[in-house]
C-alpha cells in the first residue's frame, strides 16, 4: 500500500523545484541580489534554471532562464527579460535568446560561476 502511494506521488509530482534561494548577495563590486527561482532536472541530466537579479534599491529585476550542464560546468542562456521594481517572478513572457546563445564556460568569480556551482552542489 505505501509503495503504491509513493509510486503514485512520484508520477504526479513535478520534477521542477520552485523556491527563492539566494545564491549571491550584494557586494562592493555588484549591488545586485541574485536568486534561483526554480530548478527543473531535464531528461538528459541537465538543469533548467530560472534566476532573478534584483538591482540596487529594488529599482528593477532581471530574469534569466538557462540550461546548466553540471558535468561540463557550462551554461546555455535560453531567455531573459527585465521589469521595473522588485518582482518575485516574471509577469510577462521572457524573450527567447536561444538562437543566439551557445554553451559557455565559467569565468571564476562571475555571477554565472556562482550560479552553476550553487545549483550543481544542490544536485549531489
Amino acid at each position: 500500500m505505501i509503495r503504491n502511494l509513493v509510486a503514485a506521488l512520484a508520477i504526479v509530482m513535478p520534477s521542477a523545484v520552485h523556491s527563492k534561494d539566494l545564491y549571491r548577495p550584494p557586494s562592493a563590486d555588484d549591488s545586485g541580489t541574485y536568486y534561483v527561482l526554480s530548478t527543473e532536472k531535464l531528461k538528459n541530466g541537465q538543469l533548467k534554471v530560472l534566476t532573478s537579479r534584483v538591482g540596487k534599491g529594488a529599482a528593477y529585476t532581471d530574469f534569466t532562464e538557462l540550461k546548466v550542464n553540471c558535468n561540463s560546468k557550462q551554461y546555455f542562456e535560453l531567455a531573459g527579460g527585465n521589469e521595473d521594481g522588485k518582482k518575485e517572478k516574471p509577469s510577462a513572457p521572457l524573450t527567447d535568446w536561444s538562437a543566439r546563445s551557445k554553451w559557455t564556460s565559467l569565468v571564476p568569480g562571475s555571477s554565472k560561476s556562482d550560479l552553476v556551482n550553487f545549483v550543481c552542489s544542490k544536485q549531489k
